[in-house]
């Protein structure tokens, strides 16, 4: 057997190898082959399940679409939770929060074709045994049919609400930091009122000025605990940075315990948080990774691998137009 995808009217049969020497066809459309015969046709749009039986002289071509069921799923073991199909990659894929137990892919929400996986080995086998999940949480589960041996894949995912990217049109990797083309954009703010009125200026947005944001005020509150400021407790500390995330996550999947809240994942939430606020580079440099060490990213120091730079550059130059107006003042080392 095998699965491929046809358009509707598409015309085809089948053959004994990569030529037309042997091919069967089906003269009668009545699921017959007959050597050299006439041509098949798909009568809908579909992903086809192909059985060619040689010793009958018979084939079938079953429509199919994919899901998942069981008791680890959204619809337990009653009802399938669909998949979709991406002609891309030739697979089926459904992103779902699952519990710790178990689950098979079945088509057509039926069980007349199901796929277990009986060597948890990741191939699929045919009635095979039900897919335990070891840990509850998010997962992208892709379905592999293209060719044998069927296969599949389970990827946690996070549904923090901030993971979010605009991606069309855009390439991952910036080799020109100047073309705003490359690199992923993060789609954060709309030039909307309140009242979802557009904002005067249809080119920029309005909403570009300071304010203060709880978010900041909690985090700023967990980091100075960490310091070991006085007046506050880790306690607190962790169920305001747990309140950001439940409003991001919109659940408490996303939640911390106390040896998970740490300074490095405090530096690392202030970017999820507050990114394009202006708050990133004074960050970096409280948590003295801006310049010197080993803290990298793409472009910094003016190459695309990222260099090491001067802690000089923790300070901005003094502007040339204030030290023409006060000749008594100093430029900042290393300008």
């Amino acid at each position: 057997d095998g699965y491929i995808w046809f358009d509707a009217g598409t015309e085809y049969k089948f053959t004994q190898g990569p030529n037309w020497d042997v091919n069967w066809g089906d003269d009668g459309a009545d699921g017959t082959l007959n050597p050299n015969g006439a041509n098949i046709v798909a009568p809908d749009a579909g992903y086809y399940k192909l059985n060619v039986d040689l010793n009958t002289m018979t084939y079938t071509a079953t429509a199919t679409t994919w899901g998942i069921i069981g008791d680890a799923t959204p619809g337990g073991w009653d009802i399938s939770t669909p998949m979709t199909y991406d002609a891309a990659t030739d697979s089926w894929s459904v992103a779902a929060t699952l519990s710790a137990n178990s689950f098979k892919f079945r088509a057509n929400d039926a069980w007349d074709i199901n796929l277990g996986d009986d060597g948890e080995d990741g191939i699929l086998d045919y009635n095979g045994a039900n897919i335990a999940v070891a840990s509850p949480g998010n997962y992208l589960i892709t379905l592999y049919l293209g060719s044998p041996d069927y296969t599949y894949t389970m990827e946690a995912y996070s549904n923090d609400y901030r993971n979010k990217f605009f991606t069309q049109g855009q390439s991952l990797e910036i080799d020109d930091y100047r073309d705003f083309q490359q690199g992923y954009a993060l789609p954060k703010f709309t030039n909307l009122t309140s009242a979802g009125i557009p904002g005067k200026d249809l080119t920029f947005p309005d909403t570009d000025y300071p304010m203060f944001r709880l978010a900041d005020v909690y985090l700023m509150y967990a980091e100075a605990v960490l310091r070991g400021g006085s007046g506050g407790d880790i306690a607190t500390a962790l169920g305001y940075v747990n309140a950001i995330r439940e409003r991001a996550y919109g659940d408490s999947s996303g939640n911390l315990t106390t040896e998970e809240l740490t300074l490095d994942f405090i530096l690392d939430e202030r970017l999820r948080e507050l990114m394009w606020e202006g708050h990133r580079r004074t960050d970096l440099i409280r948590f003295g990774k801006f310049s010197d060490g080993d803290y990298l990213w793409a472009w910094k120091g003016g190459v695309k691998e990222g260099r090491t730079v001067e802690s000089f550059y923790d300070l901005f130059p003094i502007p040339a137009t204030d030290i023409g107006a006060n000749p008594t003042l100093e430029q900042n080392q290393g300008y």
